[in-house]
């Protein structure tokens, strides 16, 4: 072949069957691998470690000891220098107090607390002042490594929310966060045992003793 002879164009290869195969099971393997892989909210949600009953739970940084709970329809607290008559702090629903021991475990800050009923909703605490009782209301306490912490958490919830009831601690005074511990603790509070606590429920307890 000299120098002035046409080039033969080489044909171009279209893709078989067996092309299109593989590249068909690339896909389903891509689409699977996804699947497996848990979104980015799932990723981030806090870790949940299960407690139930009154027990002793660890979360990464913290551990809570519950000791018991008890309901009432009021309570009774002392009064302050702006109020100095005794005065009755009523609720809406009833009264849930959780009582128990924080720990911090590796360095100090504050432990919150929710419950979560069983259709769903939430309910924090009523907040450090209500009732505001030094030393006992456990609400915004700043609690160090080595210091435990005793007191009890205050809630306000209809009555038929209490069965089912679960105790959601976590570190911080916000939200649970992004990759850390939420302590999720089941009180065992049935049908029966509600009925019970509502039963034994004082209509005004007294909390100045």
């Amino acid at each position: 072949m000299s120098v002035l002879d046409p080039i033969p164009l080489r044909r171009r290869r279209w893709w078989g069957w067996r092309e299109w195969l593989l590249l068909l099971g690339a896909l389903v393997l891509i689409v699977l691998l996804r699947k497996g892989q848990p979104d980015y909210d799932a990723r981030v949600a806090p870790l949940l470690v299960h407690g139930h009953g009154l027990d002793r739970i660890e979360g990464r940084n913290f551990a809570i000891d519950v000791k018991g709970f008890k309901v009432a329809g009021a309570y009774l607290v002392a009064g302050d220098f702006s109020h100095p008559q005794p005065r009755q702090l009523k609720s809406s629903g009833v009264w849930l107090s959780v009582v128990g021991t924080l720990e911090a475990l590796e360095k100090p800050g504050i432990i919150s607390a929710r419950l979560q009923t069983r259709d769903g909703l939430f309910y924090d605490t009523s907040g450090s002042g209500r009732p505001k009782l030094d030393g006992v209301n456990l609400t915004d306490r700043f609690v160090a490594p080595g210091l435990p912490e005793s007191g009890a958490y205050f809630f306000e919830l209809p009555p038929d929310k209490l069965q089912g009831a679960h105790l959601q601690v976590y570190w911080g005074n916000l939200t649970p966060g992004l990759m850390d511990s939420l302590v999720d603790i089941d009180l065992g509070i049935d049908a029966a045992r509600a009925r019970a606590l509502l039963d034994e429920a004082e209509p005004v307890l007294d909390l100045r003793k």
